[in-house]
């Protein structure tokens, strides 16, 4: 039996009830985190908390137990057997349930909160070979900063890919290469790495926040710029990261193909840099 966290309580999954008046489900009026478990330890939950914490303010969700979600997600991994195994924990926090308006509810009314644990190996497809992305029109709204809930976008924007035999999307915001639908994006380009810089317009991915540290550790010059869509030509290696599936090598980007169509030593060095950190949280 599958056991889940709504509002204060754990219980068997099937047994949540959310109301048709939340606006998570009415305006998609809410956050979310998720969160890897090794085995033994999660990976830096404490930024996934502080990262939780950014976007309810910045949404003005006023959920005063945010500090609860990693004793939350430990509790879900044991009651679901979930030690020595890979596994996700997913949250998440709407405003909560009121009369439709697209106004605050006023007075507020209690946030709803959701979290649930499941098994979740790394995906191997792709990570040997590489993957192939699709370029797309970054058509999100101006505060991709913050970890909505409101993702039809990123959806389409992957399903797409996926229709055309592709893994991800790559979005493009005025010329500029911003992120995809579900991970940042890297690129190598003569002796620095590239990645876009913090901004409204990305999600500062935790993996990606390890990945700049890892660089500089390993003497790899890193420069937080966009890059053009229009110099692919010019990018030797090129990588996507993210909570769920770690490093993985892209080596075609719209049929192009990016150095020369395997992953790079840089993309090596630093995938073999950051599973080698992860050995301790292992079971």
């Amino acid at each position: 039996m599958n056991i889940s966290f709504f509002n204060g309580n754990f219980i068997p999954h099937e047994e949540i009830c959310i109301s048709p008046d939340d606006r998570g489900f009415l305006f998609a009026d809410g956050v979310y985190e998720v969160v890897r478990w090794y085995g033994k330890q999660f990976l830096d939950i404490e930024s996934h908390t502080k990262r939780l914490k950014r976007s309810l303010a910045e949404l003005r969700i006023d959920w005063t137990e945010a500090d609860t979600f990693p004793s939350i997600a430990e509790e879900l991994v044991t009651l679901n057997d979930l030690h020595g195994k890979q596994a996700l924990v997913y949250l998440q926090v709407t405003r909560g349930a009121a009369i439709r308006t697209h106004s605050f509810p006023s007075p507020p009314v209690t946030p709803t909160v959701y979290a649930s644990a499941r098994e979740k190996k790394i995906s191997q497809k792709g990570r040997g070979p590489g993957i192939n992305v699709m370029l797309t029109d970054d058509i999100r709204w101006n505060r991709c900063d913050i970890k909505s809930i409101a993702l039809l976008p990123n959806t389409m924007g992957f399903q797409e890919a996926l229709d055309n035999n592709m893994q991800e999307c790559v979005f493009i915001r005025n010329g500029i290469i911003t992120e995809c639908s579900h991970s940042n994006i890297f690129f190598v380009i003569g002796d620095t790495l590239y990645t876009h810089p913090e901004s409204n317009y990305i999600l500062a991915g935790i993996t990606r926040t390890s990945i700049i540290r890892i660089a500089g550790e390993n003497g790899i010059k890193v420069k937080e710029e966009p890059v053009r869509a229009d110099d692919l030509h010019v990018i030797q290696e090129a990588f996507i990261a993210s909570t769920s599936f770690e490093i993985t090598p892209v080596t075609g980007i719209d049929g192009r193909k990016i150095g020369d169509g395997s992953p790079g030593p840089v993309t090596n060095l630093i995938t073999a840099r950051f599973e080698a950190n992860l050995l301790p949280l292992k079971g």
